[in-house]
């Protein structure tokens, strides 16, 4: 078993770094979706929303298997999905396919989930606790190393051939499925539904801290998506009414390329900076995210060219800085704060609250894209990431005076 958790820790970071999502496609994906398949706008927006719409329905069944499975078995279906969802994006030549490809895609990432509660368990179970979010920081930095390479050589990949990545996806995709082979949950409580037979049942009270907590994590993460892939978008429009494709293609995949240095940078340092500021980092990336949105809004309508790609592309970068700490802090305070038999159901919680306000958005941007340009939809998340500040700082203070108990709290 020592041997088992001992692997489990080495491979958890390599696991996240070619799991985590669509190597190489992300990169290109709004050129690949736009200039391959030949998808409005507003096809390529609605492709998230109705994922998430599915998703929704599908949250909480998806719990009951991975409760019924554990999370060994579950890490490795997650792997198995993804592996699935680049093969049928890469493929696909019809809207429904691409979109099955995009629901395999998020469906992985529930159940993705249990590697993290997977690591917590088995840490706690070798006395290692404190290096959970060392660990996780690894793993996000491993991602980000991985990304800021491809970013490197994605657009002039695509120039070669548009399908050269998508194979390079593929290909990335099986290795993150054969690491998770070899991962594995040695705790008791690889499977809820087992360990927590002999004891009673808990139940999680959902008000209070804990429903400020999850409004706050579910307005950031639609927030840090739409601003990634309809950011990226909105910089594409931008550049096409100055440049050629391949040229800004180029441009796009220098930001792109940037901004996952500054990732690479962010995952770096957040392990000191949140040891030392702790709750404040809480709000602190909140207003960063703002700033990103706000680069990419008012950036669009400098006349200067250069001006414009150096603002628009500074915001993008802001957003991919503040991407993964905002989700291990939030992590964090949960497993810090409530039971193990829980771990699971509010990770689930968490994500439904992400995926309810994404697709609403998501819906919502594509309405408006059928016949106004891509600046309103800026506008609207510019004003959702001010509203997502003045949450963040209720939440700060809500942690810091402490008065409403422990997350989780129980009835």
């Amino acid at each position: 078993m020592e041997k088992s958790i001992k692997r489990f820790v080495k491979v958890f970071p390599w696991y996240i770094g070619f799991s985590s999502d669509l190597l190489f496609y992300i990169a290109i994906d709004t050129l690949f979706l736009s200039l391959v398949k030949n998808f409005s706008p507003a096809q390529i927006v609605s492709l998230a929303s109705l994922s998430q719409l599915a998703c929704i329905v599908l949250q909480f069944p998806v719990l009951f298997v991975i409760k019924k499975i554990g999370n060994t078995a579950s890490v490795r279906t997650g792997a198995s999905l993804l592996f699935l969802s680049s093969i049928l994006i890469t493929a696909g030549q019809s809207y429904a396919i691409i979109l099955l490809g995009r629901f395999l895609h998020d469906a992985a990432g529930m159940f993705r989930n249990a590697s993290f509660v997977a690591l917590e368990n088995n840490l706690e179970k070798a006395g290692m606790r404190s290096e959970f979010v060392p660990l996780r920081t690894s793993g996000n930095t491993v991602y980000s190393v991985i990304t800021m390479l491809i970013s490197f050589v994605a657009s002039y990949m695509f120039n070669l051939d548009p399908y050269f990545p998508m194979i390079c996806c593929i290909i990335a995709c099986g290795v993150g499925f054969i690491l998770s082979l070899m991962m594995k949950d040695c705790s008791d409580y690889n499977k809820i539904s087992d360990a927590a037979k002999p004891t009673k049942r808990v139940k999680i009270r959902y008000g209070g801290f804990i429903a400020l907590v999850m409004i706050v994590y579910s307005l950031f993460y639609p927030i840090v998506t739409n601003g990634q892939n309809e950011g990226k978008l909105f910089i594409q429009q931008q550049l096409l009414l100055d440049f050629d494709v391949e040229k800004t293609a180029l441009i796009i995949g220098a930001i792109v390329c940037i901004s996952r240095i500054v990732r690479v940078c962010s995952n770096v340092v957040f392990a000191k900076l949140y040891q030392k500021y702790q709750a404040k980092m809480g709000v602190v990336l909140p207003v960063l995210l703002g700033s990103a949105i706000g680069c990419l809004l008012f950036g669009s309508l400098i006349p200067w060219v250069i001006g414009k790609i150096l603002v628009m592309g500074l915001g993008y970068t802001i957003i991919l800085f503040a991407r993964d700490p905002f989700n291990l802090f939030i992590q964090d305070v949960v497993f810090e704060n409530t039971p193990k038999e829980q771990h699971q159901t509010l990770l689930a919680a968490l994500g439904l609250g992400v995926r309810i306000v994404g697709a609403g958005t998501g819906l919502i941007f594509s309405a408006i894209l059928l016949d106004q340009p891509m600046i309103v939809v800026m506008a609207i998340m510019f004003a959702i990431s001010a509203l997502e500040v003045l949450l963040s700082l209720k939440l700060y203070r809500a942690i810091m005076r402490g008065k409403e108990g422990p997350i989780g709290e129980c009835i």
